[in-house]
């Protein structure tokens, strides 16, 4: 878990947990009630001290398990079992709170954003939409699945999920920096300027926006003394941190590899993906099926992550075989033969996926992909209209939709109508200027006076 979690969630929660704790110290004394347990604990994670914490809360909920606190107690309580390493204890604790109370945000967020730091990213995902839907105009969730894909090589649904946080809250540096590093990285530069200056208009000396304009201008020729300019503006604002030493060596001239926001290494060796698996079989040889299926979607992302193709196809082979009735399993594979160049068989499992989870926007959208490949653009414009019915914040969706009509079918009547709603619904988006000239294109192809 990250060092600083804890504490991020504790000021998180606001000034009136502070107040609340603050306020309640004075009439603590006498008979130790459940409600009494509960402020001590609370009070002794504000100050650091987890374990004495963790102790008051277990006593509390122990005391009193519907008590009018009980949901955030299981919150707080997971929040320290996670900082302290027990993340088993902390998944439980999340899930207590979520049984008690399916609408409150935090817990679910939490659960979401622990699956996500173990690897499972679908339950992960999963979770981090369920609370982003549970608050409509939260980006935290959104942002969080944001920042993950963006790091694991996920980007279409990177992108995605920026824009939504975006249109949630047009203000949001962060949702439009993430936009650009999406770009930066599939090498699109002056999308990516555009949005890292978005992001700067927002927020004039924000540091991120700043660090990525000097690694963008280091990255075209003749614009050193820009980048380095970016870098000395980074400085001035966050000169300490992770990033600090690199931006230094960047302004000193040094050039160094730029790695900020590529997929970090598995910390963990490749034998693990196959140990999960061989737990996994265990499992199931045991008859619990349910946690056998968990080990496999870890085992699945550890391959994944691992970069080993030959065993990632190994063990979602075995996957399938064992668990071919979980979506999951099935858009895995399909991913796993869309990157072998595969389509065929990326499109037979992605098929498969979509009868076991027709609403699951993912699966859509790798649909939509391996049958572009295979030129079913029939399936292809089925796949793409379903997801921005699902999705209508997602403009990769709709963007893609107007080429399929116009480009592959010749539809050019609904491919246009298509591109005005994008230029009408993503108006900050840069490829909504491209619209009118690629709709006359159409237009003048066809002969259309």
């Amino acid at each position: 878990m990250n060092t600083h979690k804890l504490e991020k969630m504790m000021r998180g929660a606001g000034v009136a947990l502070v107040l609340l704790v603050a306020g309640l110290v004075a009439g603590c004394g006498g008979k130790q009630t459940p409600e009494k347990l509960y402020q001590s604990g609370l009070r002794a994670l504000q100050e650091g001290e987890l374990a004495a914490g963790r102790g008051y809360l277990e006593k509390a909920l122990a005391a009193a398990p519907e008590a009018a606190f009980a949901v955030e107690a299981h919150n707080w309580l997971g929040l320290a079992n996670w900082r302290l390493g027990d993340t088993a204890a902390a998944a439980e604790n999340f899930d207590a709170a979520m049984k008690l109370n399916p609408a409150a945000f935090e817990p679910v967020y939490n659960l979401g954003d622990l699956k996500l730091e173990l690897g499972e990213m679908s339950q992960g995902i999963s979770l981090l939409r369920w609370a982003a839907d549970l608050e409509a105009k939260d980006t935290r969730a959104l942002l969080r699945i944001g920042d993950w894909t963006t790091r694991n090589g996920r980007w279409d649904l990177a992108r995605r999920m920026y824009f939504e946080a975006q249109k949630r809250d047009p203000r949001s540096s962060v949702a439009a920096t993430g936009l650009g590093r999406v770009e930066l990285l599939e090498g699109n530069l002056a999308r990516a300027e555009t949005f890292f200056m978005q992001a700067l208009e927002i927020d004039k000396d924000y540091p991120p926006a700043l660090y990525n304009l000097g690694v963008l201008h280091a990255q075209m020729e003749g614009h050193g003394e820009q980048s380095r300019e970016y870098f000395r503006n980074y400085l001035a604002v966050a000169p300490q941190g992770a990033r600090a030493t690199a931006a230094a060596a960047r302004v000193g001239g040094q050039t160094i590899e730029q790695t900020s926001f590529t997929p970090p290494a598995s910390e963990q060796p490749k034998m693990t993906a196959g140990r999960l698996w061989a737990e996994a079989q265990g499992l199931l040889r045991s008859g619990d099926r349910e946690a056998a299926y968990g080990k496999a979607l870890q085992a699945v992302e550890l391959a994944r992550e691992g970069g080993d193709p030959a065993q990632g196809g190994e063990i979602l082979r075995r996957a399938v075989e064992a668990f071919g009735d979980r979506a999951a399993i099935q858009l895995a594979m399909g991913e796993y033969w869309l990157s072998q160049g595969e389509p065929q068989q990326a499109y037979d499992a992605l098929i498969k996926a979509q009868a076991l989870e027709p609403d699951n926007p993912m699966v859509l959208l790798e649909l939509a992909r391996a049958a572009t490949d295979l030129e079913e653009y029939d399936t292809t414009v089925i796949a793409l209209r379903r997801l921005v019915e699902l999705e209508p914040g997602n403009p990769d969706a709709l963007w893609r939709l107007a080429e399929t009509y116009g480009d592959k079918l010749g539809m050019i009547s609904k491919g246009s109508a298509a591109y005005r709603d994008f230029e009408r619904l993503f108006a900050s988006d840069p490829r909504a200027g491209e619209v009118s000239a690629r709709i006359r294109a159409w237009e003048e192809a066809a002969g259309v006076p």
